[in-house]
């Protein structure tokens, strides 16, 4: 953390802020070479959470009266300086000398070792030798990460409440195992989003937003360029029904880490609902490819029901059949898809015998309070439920809450 507050101060300084970026401290203070950057950002992230809550816990006791103050703002990693009981307006000598007295006094208060680290000269042999401690990863931190993964497993498929409910738990213990690190944060607030939504008729489900409200933004707190964190903030966005800030947020998240499945299937589920269905089918490609490599089976649940809505029916058919035929869930909503496409399509025959499994399997569903729920504009719901009973299904009988039970 030293090192960390030294150099972005240093950087501030020397009038390059524009500069300080997790790739070039990544770089430049804890000497990653070029191809380790992807897998070494995290640290930088972590470090920044640290020296940003230290800062905060110092200036807001010992350091209240400290003439210059430097705070790390959330989602930054340049640094800013504001008086403290001195008067420096202007970027001056008299400020830096400041500045830099400020930065000697908190470095001791944080553990530092004196104003000299200030003037020192930045090489990567001088950071080699603090590498071992720092990338000695922690039992604690080891543990989290798996329960991340293991979480990211169990999320899907989302209208599975028994399925919810362990992956929450998962989440949960990976933030008690280490609660210095964003994985969990991020991975409660997605399941805490799909919790309120399943179950927005229950007076509880408000209370489970703001849960995931806070989860959502200490994971972005912690690491604010993570792709997980930003797409965990996405879902929880368009949980809130702030749906163009939801996109934002996700197509970012998708531009920092686009091999990710687990952040292209949550911005397939946010496309598909904002209605984005021609960005959606665009993507089919890049969807086929990372079910082949990951085993994830919502890109062909969300790209059935994007060529469904596009008035693709033969497509959707044959989309939802190969995806079911792949081990993909054959449940209420996908049932309901291939029953409309096939209605659609003028296969009655086969949508009434869909329809009749529909109504035995799932009679208590409640599929349409569902969509209108999730769907920013009615229209795709108002046809998708027109076909649906069409094909014979009774949906005044679809309309209990799901309960977790």
């Amino acid at each position: 953390m030293r090192s960390f507050l030294t150099y972005v101060v240093d950087e501030a300084l020397a009038g390059r802020t524009d500069e300080i970026r997790a790739k070039t401290i990544a770089m430049d203070v804890y000497g990653y070479g070029a191809d380790e950057l992807t897998k070494r950002e995290g640290v930088v992230r972590v470090d920044a959470g640290r020296v940003r809550r230290k800062l905060k816990a110092y200036y807001g006791g010992a350091g209240a009266s400290d003439p210059i103050m430097i705070s790390l703002p959330v989602g930054r990693y340049a640094p800013e300086f504001r008086p403290g009981t001195g008067q420096y307006r202007k970027l001056t000598n008299l400020w830096r000398i400041s500045v830099m007295s400020a930065m000697a006094i908190t470095l001791v208060a944080l553990g530092g070792v004196g104003a000299t680290i200030l003037t020192k000269q930045w090489s990567s042999s001088d950071v080699k030798a603090e590498q071992t401690a720092i990338y000695d990863v922690s039992p604690a931190r080891v543990e989290a990460m798996n329960l991340c993964s293991a979480g990211q497993d169990v999320m899907f498929p989302v209208v599975n409440l028994p399925r919810l409910k362990p992956a929450l738990l998962i989440f949960e213990t990976a933030i008690e195992r280490d609660p210095l690190y964003f994985c969990g944060y991020a991975g409660a607030a997605q399941v805490e989003t799909m919790l309120a939504i399943l179950q927005s008729s229950d007076p509880a489900a408000a209370d489970m937003l703001a849960v995931a409200d806070e989860n959502s933004a200490h994971a972005l707190e912690i690491e604010p360029d993570a792709a997980w964190a930003l797409s965990s903030r996405a879902w929880l966005e368009f949980g809130l029904g702030n749906y163009d800030k939801a996109t934002a947020l996700s197509r970012r998240a998708v531009d920092l880490a686009p091999s990710d499945p687990h952040i292209a299937e949550f911005d397939a589920l946010i496309s598909l609902y904002t209605m984005n269905f021609t960005y959606i089918i665009s993507q089919s490609e890049r969807y086929e490819k990372l079910a082949e490599s990951s085993g994830g089976l919502v890109f062909g649940n969300v790209l059935g029901s994007a060529q469904f809505h596009s008035g693709d029916f033969a497509t959707a058919i044959r989309t939802y059949e190969e995806t079911i035929a792949r081990g993909g869930p054959f449940g209420p909503i996908s049932a309901a898809y291939l029953m409309a496409a096939r209605w659609n399509n003028g296969e009655q025959t086969e949508a009434r015998r869909l329809a009749s499994v529909y109504q035995k399997t799932w009679p208590d569903f409640p599929l349409e309070a569902l969509k209108r729920r999730v769907f920013q504009q009615s229209q795709p719901v108002d046809a998708l439920v027109e076909a649906m009973k069409a094909a014979g299904v009774v949906m005044e009988r679809n309309h209990a809450p799901l309960t977790a039970d």
